[in-house]
């Protein structure tokens, strides 16, 4: 029999504490390698979103104000000489606090901007005009004088009227009310189509209304109903582009766009009119008194027909815009961001018309932002009176 050798047995060898502690290190070296790149990339990408998200709310809050502007005016312009003679306050005019000194006649002033006083302070402008189906034309009250403020009043209207159009009473002598209308004559929609008067029930409580019955006499003028009837402050608030509804006495500010620091809004006038023809340059000027033209153009002043008669309102031609947004991030890694200078309104050729100088108390540090302008013309009758 034959003995064969036993094998010795192997020893095997396994990781020890300083192996581990050893792959631990390059692991964390590594994650710590990569984390860094992440970090970076992130935040190019941040900044990368934050600028084009600074773009898209410029062009969106310019393409908004583009539009209501553009707006401006339409559907009561036909009616700018009979609303043009009223000049006595009324409070039920929806106008914002601290918008008019005490002024609130009811002008078809299609647009009213308010100074701010701060080239880093955004100002405020209230656009009107309506979006009613019916032609929104002075229609002659015919009923006998009213004995009170609240007595329905009949109407000559070729158009009809629904149940909460807004309407003004005027008795053309410059006394002008906004009313809305509760009731309509019993027993039809739209009032007596047989002889062309409706019967009006509204919420009026003057008693300056008193009737002729003969043309050129007092007045009613239909705005259409809540949402056709426009009235809306545009104003810039903590950041927030926003609109408040003014013939809602209960609205609140609707924010539209994020991130906008500041709104300026500046009137585009032809100092050719009243005389004719008109001159085709235009001077910009802030809603002050910059007597631009020999006129000055805060709001009060806009909506006083001594002041600015129809043929003076034509010399406005055009509202010139600029908005500046904020990125959504800050850019802590570019060294330009500091201490931020830009001019609104800039040109080639300084000194610039109205230009506004903008400093670091708007262009935060770190911060990227985008500036928009743009030059809306007033299209509408009222403005452009033919000319």
């Amino acid at each position: 029999m034959i003995a064969h050798p036993g094998s010795a047995p192997r020893r095997e060898h396994g990781m020890g504490i300083v192996e581990t502690m050893v792959g631990i290190l390059i692991g964390m070296v590594v994650l710590i390698a990569v984390y860094n790149v992440f970090a970076v990339a992130e935040g190019y990408k941040r900044t990368t979103v934050g600028a084009a998200d600074a773009q898209t709310t410029g062009l969106f809050s310019q393409f908004v104000l583009n539009r209501e502007i553009a707006n401006a005016g339409n559907g009561i312009s036909a009616a700018a000489a009979q609303l043009g003679t009223c000049t006595l306050v009324d409070p039920n005019w929806p106008s914002p606090g601290g918008f008019f000194a005490a002024n609130k006649a009811i002008r078809p002033v299609p647009v009213v901007i308010s100074d701010s006083g701060n080239n880093n302070v955004s100002d405020r402008m209230i656009i009107t005009y309506s979006t009613a189906p019916n032609v929104i034309y002075p229609e002659l009250l015919v009923d006998t004088p009213m004995a009170v403020g609240t007595d329905p009043v009949y109407v000559q209207s070729p158009n009809g009227y629904r149940v909460n159009d807004w309407i003004v009473l005027n008795d053309m002598t410059g006394n002008c009310e906004l009313s809305q209308v509760t009731a309509l004559q019993a027993g039809s929609s739209t009032g007596d189509l047989t002889t062309g008067y409706v019967r009006l029930s509204h919420t009026g409580t003057s008693k300056l209304y008193k009737p002729s019955g003969t043309q050129g006499g007092p007045n009613v003028f239909n705005l259409g109903q809540p949402g056709e009837a426009t009235r809306t402050l545009f104003d810039v608030v903590n950041g927030q582009l926003r609109t408040t509804d003014l013939f809602n006495v209960n609205a609140t500010a609707n924010p539209i766009a994020q991130n906008v620091v500041l709104m300026k809004v500046q009137y585009g006038v032809d100092c050719g009119p009243p005389a004719n023809p008109p001159s085709g340059a235009i001077v910009w000027t802030t809603a002050t008194n910059s007597g631009v033209c020999g006129r000055n153009y805060t709001p009060d002043d806009l909506v006083n027909p001594a002041k600015f008669d129809a043929k003076t309102l034509a010399s406005i031609r055009a509202i010139r815009i600029g908005i500046v947004v904020r990125s959504d991030e800050p850019d802590l890694k570019d060294p330009a961001l500091v201490g931020q200078k830009a001019t609104l309104f800039n040109c080639s050729t300084p000194p610039c018309s109205a230009s506004v100088a903008l400093t670091n108390a708007i262009l935060a540090d770190n911060y990227r932002h985008r500036m928009y302008e743009t030059v809306v013309p007033m299209r509408n009758a009222i403005f452009n009176d033919g000319t």
